[in-house]
């Protein structure tokens, strides 16, 4: 739910999270793969990845597109069923309005290119796979040049992006294991800390706003890698900071179901504008306060959708809908 850049603290926000927050999840992904487990029957592992990111993906895209065909006899809804149904072969759009289920395909087909990978270099030196960490980037790139301006079908080079990223974190653990972010000295990571965010911040302001739906990867994706993997880095030294306690189980709580909250909170950032409305404020009060109501969106969005996570995970039929699992 991206604001047009209009307010430059909201645009400095913005840079921010979309240098990073998108990797974070790639990186995770590659972090939390268990290749021993699962390089045996990458067959099962792939239709059970499948069935949790792509049945959702297909589902609410239908949803979204059945609902669509009351409201455009009464409203203005920018886009026909037809438009979305051709953008859902397509696998990428509609250009300038794109769903945020664009996540859920690409995160499928990044981790099956990252694992296929994973497979055919496990017995070599682990150092085989860092080529991949540039080779796979400048590929993403060239194809974006190639087709532009037409977005990417089925957004091939987000893909690329993403498996480049897991791989990223796949060498992380193989690194560092999943131990906390830290050292023994606390002034040490309080310097690595500075320098770390300091530069992941100067950079994402450099290299702006970043949309992987929009084949958009900032002024430079060479940047983008930087920012997405220092940020996450920096994301992890912050929370090696937490100890077991009320917060962090919170937080564990919304990283367990952060794919439910992910597909539902679209649907309270909308429902805002129209409860604005319907308290008497016009439409002219709403973008001379635009900031202000943004942000009171986003933390509405953000706190609907836990309540409304918990009802999903109890319904059969909607646990089906948004994680591809029936809950019981």
């Amino acid at each position: 739910m991206i604001p047009p850049m209009s307010d430059v603290l909201l645009e400095s926000v913005i840079f921010i999270i979309t240098s990073f927050v998108m990797p974070l999840f790639f990186i995770l992904a590659g972090m939390t793969y268990n290749s021993e487990r699962h390089r045996r029957n990458l067959k099962n592992y792939a239709f059970s990845r499948g069935r949790q990111l792509l049945l959702p993906y297909f589902a609410i895209y239908i949803i979204m597109t059945l609902l669509f065909i009351p409201l455009t006899g009464s409203i203005d809804t920018y886009l026909t069923p037809g438009d979305l149904v051709f953008w859902l072969i397509y696998g990428a759009g509609p250009p300038g309005q794109p769903t945020y289920l664009w996540f859920l395909p690409v995160l499928y087909f990044g981790l099956m290119l990252f694992i296929l990978i994973e497979a055919v270099t496990h017995a070599q030196d682990p150092r085989v796979r860092w080529p991949f960490v540039v080779i796979l980037p400048f590929l993403a790139l060239w194809i974006t040049d190639v087709f532009s301006p037409i977005l990417v079908p089925w957004r091939v080079n987000s893909v690329l992006f993403a498996t480049t990223f897991c791989i990223i974190g796949y060498e992380m653990k193989r690194y560092r294991g999943l131990e906390r972010w830290s050292t023994e000295s606390k002034i040490r990571d309080g310097v690595i800390f500075i320098v770390l965010s300091t530069t992941f911040i100067l950079l994402s302001q450099y290299n702006g706003f970043v949309s992987h739906p929009d084949d958009w990867f900032g002024k430079n994706g060479w940047l983008y890698l930087l920012t997405g993997t220092s940020g996450t880095i920096a994301f992890f030294m912050i929370s090696s900071l937490l100890n077991p306690s009320f917060f962090s189980k919170r937080m564990q709580f919304l990283g367990v179901n952060s794919q439910i909250i992910y597909e539902i909170h679209p649907l309270f950032f909308y429902l805002v504008p129209i409860l604005v409305s319907l308290f008497g404020f016009s439409t002219t009060d709403y973008e001379s306060t635009f900031t202000l109501f943004w942000s009171i969106r986003f933390v509405i969005a953000f706190g609907l959708s836990i309540p409304f996570t918990l009802l999903i995970l109890r319904n059969r039929g909607l646990s089906f809908i948004f994680t591809g699992y029936d809950s019981k």
